[in-house]
């Protein structure tokens, strides 16, 4: 018996030009879906931290409207506040924390005294600063606070084309006797202390605005360290250079009329 083999029909396969085209496509398709993404986790980030700041805040006022006084910041990684004495201020305060007497105490944000969190969205503690003479028993008085001396500028710089910074050629001042500030110091972490007390980047540029929120590399005398700044978002590529620092803060008539209305202030 004659066995006949049928001939298998050919198969056809991708050229390599039709593969090249396909991954073509497909890496631009990628490519397309990769910078919404990108964006949309950023800003995820970003009001994360922004929530992570405005508890904060409320934790503080909380604290204010039990203790009649404000927290000192945290020195170290535990998030315990210092102590205030009339010698040292807020103390403990290791450098590169510090406390004056009669101005600004800065370090960490007291989360553990607090009980919130104390990382921003990119795992960096959260900065305090506080005007020193409310963190003492009893200060939240008429008198102190209308010295609190705490004050946030759009800018440092001089240049006239930051969105919502000036006044003709004056910088504004969105507060000039804030008690206390919270911040982050954004994705770029510049001079940002992570939650294990590493260093993540360098300092900021000498003369940026974000070198202002680090007042312990920014030197100066205790008045410029009770200076703050906040603003617009610019990029590396600005001519006042980058920023995206976050920050809350709490003028003085505000706390005293949180004060009043909770009945725990009587001026």
């Amino acid at each position: 018996m004659t066995v006949r083999v049928l001939p298998c029909p050919r198969q056809q396969g991708f050229t390599l030009v039709e593969l090249a085209l396909v991954m073509g496509i497909v890496a631009l398709l990628l490519g397309g879906l990769m910078v919404p993404v990108a964006r949309m986790l950023e800003q995820k980030a970003t009001a994360t931290t922004q929530a992570a700041l405005e508890t904060a805040q409320q934790a503080i006022l909380g604290y204010a409207l039990l203790n009649q006084r404000l927290p000192c910041p945290a020195a170290g990684s535990d998030g315990v506040a210092s102590t205030y004495d009339a010698v040292n201020g807020c103390a403990p305060h290791p450098a590169p924390t510090f406390s004056d007497l009669t101005d600004a105490s800065w370090g960490y944000l007291p989360w553990a005294t607090l009980g919130v969190s104390g990382a921003d969205a990119w795992g960096n503690r959260l900065r305090y600063a506080v005007s020193t003479p409310l963190t003492n028993t009893g200060a939240l008085t008429a008198t102190q606070l209308r010295n609190s001396n705490l004050t946030i500028t759009c800018t440092t710089q001089v240049i006239g084309n930051i969105p919502s910074c000036f006044s003709g050629a004056t910088s504004m001042q969105p507060a000039t006797n804030a008690t206390f500030v919270v911040y982050s110091h954004g994705k770029n972490g510049r001079g940002a202390i992570s939650m294990d007390g590493e260093t993540n980047v360098a300092a900021p540029p000498a003369l940026s605005d974000e070198i202002q929120n680090l007042p312990s590399a920014s030197g100066g005398t205790a008045a410029s360290r009770r200076n703050f700044v906040f603003r617009f978002r610019t990029d590396a590529t600005h001519p006042a250079g980058e920023f995206d620092d976050l920050m809350v803060w709490m003028p003085a008539n505000l706390l005293a009329a949180k004060l009043l209305a909770a009945e725990k202030w009587t001026p």
